[in-house]
């Protein structure tokens, strides 16, 4: 069939703008309060999957807490939430055509709005350069300033130049105070005005041996802008729209004015009659008002005002050496330093966090009982014992010994075409980045027969909800696979859509199920690479870490894993086409064969692809009269993604891992000398250790690894883009 273009001029979708700390309470009152969330599709943009929570950001620094205990995870908030998220960074708004502009991704139409992207470091033009050079920078974004901060650790001397904290907001102050408490020796410096900075504060800075400084030191290291908030370029051009500190005029009821259906809260907002400076407490405090007032615009009812008090209370902490403390700041009144203050904060601070903690503990208790839902992804696939099974009674007997990755349907004297299929359930809920990880997946099985796509056909089933959320959902699809195919040298030849007939629940971008049939080219006589070529003597090489199955059981749980998630998200979007390029130059460099055989390592795990490696080539061995193969694995060789050993010792493993343990089983049942798969007599740890490493191998991949067997000679050339974890023994 043709594929359509739709209209989203007309389509109901609220969108929520930003990772704020507003929007996070918004998503968490909805899931803990279902009739308050609105019975159309939601999506939340954020450019990072976790939030820090700001009030707890110089405890961060002061190192009283971890990185960890001050973050919210986003994506895994939204999908409780059934909020479909969406990791991008927004560059522009059309308010009249209600289209948000994305960078490097398509643009999202929307009929509701709500604005709550926070905002970034403003740099004056006497830092400009200094920033551009990297000797200033700015205090947001949290994650890269942590970083510097960090990466500064190592000049904790008294001999090291000043490192300068500039600002004279209370945020600068904090960080000052928390900067002392990281480091003891290193100089300090504070530049600010000290018109705009309270004795009692002067006062502490001096006892805490921090020096006040009215300009730039001529001798200084490192330079940190605390120095006030501005809005992102974008928001700059609506400048009528504006206060002067580049935050939105909304009306009592939380909305533009100029703009019909938008809400903004936070720090890029503030009421027109009632403006306030920034505060964190207002995140709260409008929260009850905003998500009533987003059902009642949806349902064309009356809305209600809000009134925020004219100050908050704002709480610093003074991160003395000994007993904690902090003062409180209320207007033009300043108390403290006080232990109680510090007591107080710390229970808020607490307090906020914890009700994010709480969903985290319930949605355990919920698997604990068995509740949770099946793995998506790779994870999705049926059982390899079912599908044999299947195969031998459908008198597919050499589908079940003898499987390829692609097969062979077209060739001549110098070409060969060779085609496969795959697919699954929507792996995650961004339905354009959901298509390109499922691209990718499926040229996961050219590339191991060594082939590079030429062309693709999309198979996409869509949930069946309103005809224009539908188009929606279907644009964003076709964009993400046509975009991705044209990526890998491919193109996009046609495809065909059912609607399911399944029931859906929201975010409904999770009812989509996408499937391809992917073609590749084998050019000059070059020959498929298979699965049933490995010989005694040769190597194992694997291209990536394993754990992706883990890593998404775990999101089920609303567990932080911030540095594995960026890492595992970034290779799901990253193509190994390039690996197989590099093998053919280095071929046609030496005249030489390098590859015996090869396959992809996905939803049966390490263990079950090898397992078909190595039945394959023993029944091609048996009909050459050969001995048969075994494979000698090095355990301490297989790489993980960060975090995954941990949740591996939590018990956190994906729903396919029952059954992809079966064929293990199957393995070790047989008497040592006659098991296929056999472990390094250096791989000497207990039985638990064992079972661990053991389960990081059953784990289903998504967009997995490549793995290939070659003769050693070769390691040396590919050695820094693979990594050996085996060799084939008789």
């Amino acid at each position: 069939m043709l594929f359509i273009h739709c209209n989203e001029m007309t389509i109901n979708h609220l969108v929520l703008i930003g990772g704020g700390h507003t929007n996070v309470l918004l998503m968490r009152k909805w899931l803990m309060y279902p009739k308050l969330m609105p019975e159309i599709p939601i999506s939340i943009i954020s450019r990072d999957t976790q939030l820090v929570y700001s009030a707890m950001f110089p405890s961060v620094i002061s190192k009283a807490i971890s990185l960890d205990e001050s973050l919210i995870d986003i994506r895994s908030l939204a999908k409780k939430s059934r909020v479909a998220f969406i990791k991008g960074e927004v560059i522009n708004i059309d308010f009249k055509l209600k289209k948000i502009f994305l960078k490097n991704r398509p643009s999202i139409c929307y009929s509701k709005l709500v604005l709550n992207y926070g905002s970034q470091t403003k740099i004056s033009g006497e830092f400009e350069d200094l920033v551009n050079n990297q000797t200033a920078f700015p205090i947001k974004p949290f994650f890269k300033a942590y970083e510097l901060i960090k990466n500064e650790d190592e000049h904790d001397s008294e001999t090291e130049q000043s490192f300068v904290i500039v600002g004279s907001g209370l945020a600068a102050i904090e960080i000052v105070f928390a900067l002392r408490k990281r480091w003891k020796k290193r100089s300090l410096k504070i530049l600010c005005k000290l018109n705009k900075v309270n004795d009692k504060i002067l006062k502490t800075f001096y006892k805490s041996n921090i020096e006040v400084v009215g300009k730039l030191p001529v001798d200084y290291g490192k330079i940190l802008l605390c120095t006030g908030n501005s809005s992102p370029y974008w928001v700059q051009k609506y400048n009528s729209e504006l206060d002067s500190k580049g935050r939105f005029f909304t009306d009592q009821k939380l909305r533009l004015k100029n703009f019909f259906g938008t809400f903004a809260t936070g720090d890029c907002a503030v009421i027109k009659t009632s403006k306030r400076p920034s505060s964190g407490i207002f995140a709260v405090k409008v929260l009850n008002i905003l998500a009533t007032n987003i059902q009642k615009e949806i349902k064309g009812e009356s809305l209600k005002k809000w009134s925020p008090q004219k100050f908050g209370l704002q709480i610093v902490n003074s991160y003395p050496r000994k007993l904690p403390k902090a003062f409180a700041f209320y207007g033009d009144f300043v108390i403290g330093p006080s232990f109680l203050i510090w007591y107080l904060k710390n229970k808020i601070d607490e307090g906020f966090i914890k009700k994010f903690r709480i969903l985290d503990s319930n949605m355990s208790q919920k698997v604990n009982e068995g509740g949770m839902e099946e793995c998506r992804g790779c994870a999705a696939k049926i059982p390899q014992s079912i599908l044999n099974k299947s195969l031998r009674s459908a008198q597919l007997e050499n589908f079940a010994t003898s499987p390829e990755d692609s097969v062979e349907i077209y060739k001549n004297n110098q070409d060969i075409i060779l085609q496969s299929v795959d697919g699954f359930p929507a792996l995650i809920s961004d339905p354009w980045l959901n298509a390109k990880i499922t691209v990718l997946h499926a040229c996961s099985d050219l590339w191991a027969c060594g082939v590079k796509l030429s062309s693709a056909q999309a198979l996409i089933s869509l949930p069946k909800v309103g005809k224009d959320f539908q188009s929606f959902l279907f644009s964003h699809c076709l964009k993400g696979i046509k975009t991705t195919v044209e990526e890998q040298g491919g193109k996009l030849i046609g495809g065909h859509t059912f609607e399911s007939r399944s029931l859906v629940d929201q975010p409904y971008s999770l009812g989509i199920d996408i499937s391809l049939t992917v073609q590749g080219v084998l050019k000059n006589g070059a020959k498929p690479w298979l699965k049933s070529g490995m010989k005694k003597g040769d190597i194992i090489l694997m291209s990536r870490p394993l754990g992706v199955g883990i890593f998404f059981a775990a999101q089920m749980q609303n567990i932080n894993l911030k540095d594995s998630s960026e890492e595992i998200m970034r290779n799901l979007v990253t193509s190994q086409q390039p690996l197989i390029d590099k093998i053919y130059l280095l071929q046609d460099k030496f005249g030489e064969t390098f590859i015996n055989a090869a396959t992809d390592v996905t939803g049966y795990g390490f263990i079950g692809h090898l397992k078909e490696m190595i039945d394959s080539s023993n029944l091609l061995r048996k009909d050459n009269k050969l001995k048969p193969i075994r494979v000698l694995l090095d355990l301490f060789a297989f790489k993980a993604y960060p975090g995954v050993f941990d949740l591996i010792h939590k018990g956190i493993k994906s729903s396919l891992f029952e059954s992809n343990k079966e064929i293990f089983d199957q393995i070790i049942a047989e008497k040592r000398n006659d098991r296929i798969i056999a472990f390094s007599k250096k791989n000497k740890v207990n039985s638990e250790s064992f079972k661990e490493k053991i389960s990081l191998l059953l784990d289903p991949q998504t967009c997995g690894p490549l793995l290939i067997c070659c003769a050693p000679k070769y390691e040396k050339f590919l050695k820094d883009e693979w990594y050996k974890v085996g060799e084939v023994i008789n």
